[in-house]
């Protein structure tokens, strides 16, 4: 292929043979991209009580998914038609954070400093409970049955940053007996984040140190604690995934990776300079991420320097640790979340939707039901799914220098959609701003002409917004005309 559509690497520059600038509204594959389909929220939903604080998705013992939202002062369920209903209220958060929460048992379990650890039963319902002997932690996880919290108060109800707590096996009540503990770290600053990666191993970050945490006969103890990496640790625990035991976060110096055992920058030379450059500085805390187990995506959104809200984001960006690949994606989102949807027929729809007006794509997983699905809160804080027409994409590729000038006439996209254009970008010197032609589409024989001259070329593919393509692998058969001056 004459000028292949590499992976997003805007480190390396744009004469890394094969890279790419821009990879927006895309999703990676083997060879090239695809498309990457649009937010569709149902025509039913309504809007969580407040700005998101929170989103968890969990199975019952039944095996229905459900999807619990979280406001300053709520704790909201999804119910099947994407409205929501209050399970607890009255309630407070910390200033600055989110609640953490977690399924332990047949207890949802929800945790911020200001309000302290609370309980509600997912299987029966009612009242959701205090549990006061936790101590107040900042986060909470579990490993081996034994729920964890870090931040949490000592014995003098004070706060301290850099303590863990233990519960008893199988009682996120009892903290105190039955091999409950507790265990201050004097290293590594500020307790950040934890979660299993295995049934009897759990990644704990910290301000500026990765730790491993072994749960079982660890000399007389239940469980012990050993240092992984020192000098660097997490931004924020919003920024951290863990998903079939890796675990993806957000470093001061860039996105970071654990998976067997090793510690991997997975953007050093691909994008962390480029999102460094690009995200408010000020607000790392903000970085929210979540894991696409059917794609095998992680993304993450981020506010951009100067952005006007600390609540709705436009940009994504998003890496598949199958074929270890980066994109982003341009979408309005208050909170990323996945969750399974109920399986939906077109006489369960129709009194809500027309055919014409349906955007979700009717093989999608979506109306399959019970299968793991990304979605998000819009703007207007509604749940939807990534399910619609595909999103408009653009993919933007590395300049190739030439000795003499050349005169571009034609050239292929190697892609299957029939909209969209393909743009010629050409400049005379490395230095120079590249001018980029007006977009041609393709003619019947699926060549788009172009006109443009320069010693410098790139191509720009635009596929428009809900256009069915499948893959776009780069541009070929480019036909140009050399010999001017050098």
């Amino acid at each position: 292929m004459d000028y292949p559509f590499g992976p997003l690497a805007p480190d390396q520059g744009e004469l890394t043979p094969g890279a790419m600038m821009v990879a927006d509204g895309v999703q990676p594959l083997a060879e090239g991209y695809g498309p990457f389909p649009s937010l569709s929220v149902s025509a039913t939903a309504t809007a969580l009580s407040g700005a998101p604080r929170g989103l968890i998705s969990y199975q019952t013992a039944d095996g229905t998914w459900q999807v619990v939202g979280f406001t300053a002062s709520t704790a909201e369920l999804k119910q099947a038609d994407d409205t929501w209903s209050s399970i607890d209220s009255g309630l407070s958060v910390t200033a600055g954070d989110d609640w953490c929460s977690l399924r332990f048992g047949t207890k949802l379990l929800y945790t911020n400093t200001l309000q302290g650890l609370r309980g509600y039963d997912v299987e029966s319902g009612g009242a959701a409970s205090a549990v006061s002997a936790a101590k107040a932690p900042r986060w909470i996880f579990e490993c081996g049955n034994i729920l964890f919290g870090l931040d949490t108060l000592d014995s003098a109800g004070n706060r301290n940053n850099k303590l863990i707590r233990s519960s008893a096996f199988s009682d996120h009540t009892n903290w105190t007996t039955k091999g409950a503990d507790y265990q201050p770290l004097e290293s590594g600053g500020a307790l950040i984040w934890g979660d299993k990666i295995s049934d009897t191993a759990a990644l704990v970050l910290q301000a500026q140190a990765v730790k491993l945490i072994q749960v079982g006969n660890v000399g007389n103890a239940l469980w012990g604690i050993q240092t992984i990496s020192e000098g660097f640790g997490s931004v924020g625990a919003k920024s951290c995934v863990s998903f079939d035991g890796r675990v993806f976060w957000l470093a001061t110096d860039g996105f970071r990776m654990f998976a067997g055992g090793g510690i991997e920058r997975i953007g050093a030379g691909l994008i962390d300079q480029w999102f460094l450059d690009r995200v408010d500085q000020e607000d790392l805390s903000l970085v929210q991420g979540v894991v696409d187990p059917f794609r095998k995506n992680v993304l993450w959104r981020w506010k951009r320097s100067g952005g006007a809200s600390d609540v709705i984001f436009e940009d994504v960006i998003g890496y598949n640790w199958q074929f270890r690949r980066w994109f982003t994606l341009t979408v309005q989102t208050s909170y990323l979340g996945y969750t399974a949807s109920p399986a939906l027929t077109w006489d369960a729809l129709a009194d809500s939707v027309t055919w014409d007006t349906y955007d979700v794509i009717w093989d999608s997983r979506f109306l399959q039901g019970g299968q793991p699905l990304f979605g998000a809160l819009n703007a207007d804080f509604k749940f939807g799914y990534f399910s619609g027409g595909a999103m408009a994409a653009t993919l933007e590729g590395f300049a190739a220098s030439n000795r003499v000038t050349g005169l571009v006439n034609w050239a292929v996209p190697a892609d299957d959609s029939d909209d969209g254009t393909l743009q010629l970008g050409v400049k005379d010197a490395l230095n120079n701003t590249t001018t980029w032609k007006t977009g041609t589409a393709k003619v019947a024989s699926g060549r788009a002409p172009l006109r443009g001259r320069g010693k410098v070329i790139a191509f720009r593919r635009n596929i428009a917004v809900g256009s069915s393509w499948t893959f776009a692998k780069g541009v070929d058969y480019i036909e140009a005309n050399a010999g001017g001056p050098r």
